[in-house]
């Protein structure tokens, strides 16, 4: 992928302004070496004679959006059709959570232009306890085992010896790798984020530095009146038939219900308000839960399958059945599976009431999930938990520039910020679907309209075929 380097005017579009004020119509985006060099109204902003002029009339632009986490899949023959996906869907950055070699090649690859795909910032290998929770699982990637302080320090010294931009602790680090982890990381001058660990509370983890939390799993125990015995209980999970992912979730889920049964709007309070007082996000994933909680959902005819390897359709019934439970509950569990998927969107608003900073993320590509598509399942699900479409959108936009330090040149369209744009043809803040309305990307100053966007689609159709 090469970039345009002619200066390009974008004319006569709507901007969505992600910052918070109201929609300026009619404006005119000037774009010059993948940079935004001006944005005002279309009848002030003065275009070069040797611009490149795309009249955009009838659109509404905002910046590209960000998925704060995915797991990309696709190394391998064919694979490079995978990060074409994300732009193929406005997405031109991703939180790449579970690192794997093949993830460094494809960003420098896209960064020299080679390869069409995001931006991204990785992750470490997974950094869990023992045993790990996906060892046994039919994934082809690093997991860290650490039990030890000493083991928990080298799991970081790892992290930032193959150039992790982040460390990613799991759901069964002890308490002492835990804390260790995250003393050296501070020491090493590197990010803790991940999922919350059953063996140490919560708030204890917001107050030790970690910068996210993945997933409404862990939260409840914490919101609840009883969080004390809550927590220990969490504290007490063992595992002890495989595979542990699926004894570990059945036992999470069990406390989960019993402290949804006793939520205190008081203790939630105080733990949102500790989150933003540390400056710590929060990462729902609203769309990999919906998966997991309402399994009927997962489609193994879903359409999108086109674009992933043939053998995703048995994976996913794998994980749904096998692992998740979805495909052996009773009635009384799935009645409560749904009170729970509403409990944890009803979380999710009142952590946006309370200022909390949320993040856009997958967790593609969970079965029913395809990378780039799902991500505006999210907003959706977003809004439909009540925060509102601007809300919903500044999860994908300013708020991932903002946590990843970023957001003097991503994250809103303005001068100085890179040339990373969604163009859709519907307003996205009457009717947050209308993301899915894409009539074109920009991605590093280059413009990828429809009929290439639906070239980008075709060809990963085709590669993935023949894998």
């Amino acid at each position: 992928m090469t970039r345009d380097n002619r200066v390009q005017a974008y004319t006569h579009t709507t901007v969505v302004d992600t910052l918070g004020g109201p929609p300026q119509p009619d404006q005119t985006i000037l774009v010059a070496d993948g940079v935004i060099t001006e944005v005002g109204p279309s009848a002030q902003v003065p275009i070069p004679h040797t611009a490149a002029v795309t009249d955009l009339t009838g659109t509404h632009t905002l910046p590209g959006l960000t998925d704060m986490h995915v797991h990309s899949d696709g190394d391998g023959p064919g694979g490079q059709h995978f990060p074409a996906l994300y732009i193929a869907n406005g997405v031109t950055t991703v939180r790449e959570m579970w690192g794997k070699p093949f993830l460094h090649d494809w960003r420098r690859r896209v960064a020299d232009g080679s390869l069409l795909g995001p931006r991204s910032v990785i992750a470490s290998p997974l950094v869990d306890g023992a045993p790990a929770l996906w060892t046994d699982l039919p994934v082809d990637s690093p997991v860290i085992t650490a039990v030890t302080a000493a083991q928990g320090r080298r799991a970081v010294h790892e992290a930032v010896e193959t150039g992790a931009d982040f460390v990613k602790v799991y759901s069964r680090l002890e308490r002492e790798p835990y804390f260790a982890v995250l003393d050296e990381a501070h020491r090493r001058g590197i990010t803790v984020v991940g999922h919350r660990s059953d063996n140490v509370p919560l708030a204890e983890q917001i107050d030790a530095g970690q910068r996210s939390f993945e997933h409404v799993h862990g939260l409840w125990p914490a919101t609840s009146a009883d969080s004390e015995r809550l927590e220990a209980a969490m504290a007490r999970l063992r595992l002890t038939s495989d595979p542990p992912y699926a004894d570990w979730f059945k036992q999470v889920t069990a406390v989960e219900w019993e402290a949804v049964g006793s939520y205190s709007p008081e203790a939630a309070a105080a733990l949102f308000g500790r989150l933003v007082a540390a400056d710590a996000a929060y990462c729902p994933t609203l769309v990999m839960h919906s998966a997991i909680d309402l399994p009927d959902r997962i489609r193994l005819d879903d359409p999108r399958l086109a674009y992933l390897e043939p053998e995703t359709p048995a994976m996913w019934a794998y994980v749904r059945d096998k692992v998740f439970e979805g495909g052996g509950r009773s009635a009384e569990e799935a009645a409560r599976r749904r009170v729970l998927f509403d409990r944890r969107r009803a979380a999710v608003a009142a952590m946006d009431e309370a200022g909390v900073r949320l993040l856009a993320g997958t967790d593609s590509v969970t079965p029913g999930l395809a990378p780039g598509f799902s991500l505006h399942d999210e907003l959706e699900l977003l809004a439909g938990a009540g925060l509102s479409p601007l809300r919903a959108l500044q999860a994908a936009t300013i708020e991932p520039a903002r946590f990843l330090g970023r957001d003097d040149r991503f994250g809103a369209v303005l001068p100085g910020r890179a040339a990373d744009l969604v163009v859709l043809d519907a307003d996205p803040l009457s009717d947050i679907r209308n993301t899915r309305r894409i009539h074109a990307v920009v991605f590093d100053g280059r413009f990828i309209g429809d009929a290439e966007l639906h070239g980008v689609l075709s060809a990963a159709s085709t590669a993935a075929a023949v894998r």
